[in-house]
């Protein structure tokens, strides 16, 4: 992870191949709960932005743990709303920000892609027809 490119050089990267006519998408991926601000996002990048990706915050396997520890930790005020989404399983979150974020997109006639039922789109993938 320490490796990886700053998200800085990264957005320079795609203003750069945006700038040289070549169709960019930004992935928001993950999105975290209460602390990703798609709006603030879009806003920065719009001029060179093409398409935009969005995908929600999933948590599975030895990560989710760490993931909500940190949130504890970084984050106590939103300790109950990732209670609420990755612990019971509430949807309400993910469902609601999903149409806000359409809206947004319509509105502003932003191109975009919703990837936040992947877990649902890959499973329906894998079933046998």
């Amino acid at each position: 992870m320490d490796r990886a490119s700053s998200i800085g050089k990264r957005l320079e990267t795609i203003e750069t191949l945006h700038e040289n006519g070549i169709y960019t998408v930004l992935f928001m991926s993950p999105i975290f709960p209460g602390i990703t601000d798609y709006k603030e996002i879009i806003v920065k990048t719009h001029r060179f932005v093409d398409e935009y990706w969005f995908e929600n915050l999933n948590l599975r396997g030895s990560y989710k743990q760490d993931i909500l520890s940190y949130i504890k930790n970084a984050y106590p005020q939103l300790v109950e709303l990732y209670d609420e989404i990755y612990v019971k399983g509430n949807m309400g979150f993910w469902n609601n920000l999903s149409v806000e974020i359409e809206e947004y997109c319509v509105e502003h006639s932003i191109k975009h892609i919703n990837y936040f039922y992947h877990k649902e789109l890959v499973e329906a993938k894998l079933k046998p027809k």
